[in-house]
């Protein structure tokens, strides 16, 4: 059983680093023996699981859905075990999938405080501001903020985050300092991602006034660094979270518009997959966010 046991981590070590070498390294193994492991574990399943090159192992696509049943198995022996011995530290690699700018800007600047209170997690963070799926992704765990699309993944809400409207000094010497939403008809506006806050710019102005974006903008981005880059360049007036502008407003390089209209905020989950209990290393990930969310 020990035998087998090991096995498995290998199996899920070697399918998550993707790298022989570097499995034998971390687990005090050759590389011969790690292979010998592996060869023994496809020849008793009857299955091919590994694609082996000379630089990359890949997934077979029988290897990908036995991952799938495995990796959760694995996570919870080894939560079974930590909790028979008292252990609440994470361990192991955590795949997080959220977006880049949330990543550059809100979750990579607190990730020290994780690490160190967790030595032995790894993590391992898949930024694309396109929303992907966690299943085909592998990821544990995704950070999604705004509305979320119907499905049928875990979520949890985690934070939430202020909507802003802002422009440059210089854009506002230019145009002009908006006194109300309707003023904004004389303004060009920025188009950020359309997944980034879930909501359009009618919903953002409050219940007194609204304000009907122009079909055709002259300035569409799929990303949000580039709605920050964009509103720094002058190009127009910009929406989002407080997270994407909070630098840019400090030190005067933007400007808050009408502060005096209340915003609708924008909640922050994580979410889980499907199908399967989260594993303690995603169930750790989401506690620890939420508690560095609220202190800040």
């Amino acid at each position: 059983m020990a035998d087998r046991l090991q096995e498995l981590e290998v199996f899920v070590r070697v399918a998550e680093r993707g790298n022989l070498s570097q499995v034998a390294r971390e687990i005090g193994l050759s590389q011969p023996s790690v292979s010998r492991i592996l060869n023994d574990l496809e020849a008793r399943i009857g299955a091919r699981l590994l694609v082996r090159t000379s630089r990359k192992v890949g997934l077979t696509e029988a290897g990908h859905g036995y991952l799938e049943q495995v990796r959760p198995l694995l996570a919870e022996l080894g939560a079974a075990a930590d909790t028979a011995a008292g252990n609440e530290e994470l361990r192991g690699l955590l795949r997080v999938e959220l977006s880049v700018t949330f990543a550059v800007r809100a979750l990579i600047p607190r990730l020290p405080g994780l690490l160190a209170e967790h030595p032995n997690l790894s993590v391992e963070l898949m930024m694309d501001d396109r929303r992907r799926s966690l299943v085909e992704e592998g990821a544990d765990v995704a950070v999604r903020l705004g509305l979320l699309d119907s499905s049928s993944l875990m979520a949890r809400k985690v934070g939430q985050t202020p909507r802003l409207l802002v422009a440059s000094p210089d854009y506002i010497a230019r145009h002009g300092l908006p006194q109300s939403p309707g003023d904004l008809v004389q303004h060009e506006v920025i188009f950020g991602p359309s997944d980034s806050t879930g909501a359009t710019f009618q919903e953002l102005i409050g219940p007194e006034a609204s304000f009907t974006l122009p079909e055709s903008p002259r300035i569409r981005v799929s990303s949000s660094a580039g709605v920050t880059a964009c509103v720094l360049a002058g190009l127009g007036v910009a929406f989002g979270s407080g997270w994407m502008f909070n630098a840019e407003l400090a030190d005067g390089r933007l400007c808050r518009l009408l502060p005096e209209f209340p915003l609708p905020t924008i909640p922050i989950h994580v979410l889980f997959p499907a199908g399967r209990q989260p594993s303690k290393r995603a169930r750790g990930f989401a506690d620890w966010l939420s508690r560095s969310l609220g202190a800040s």
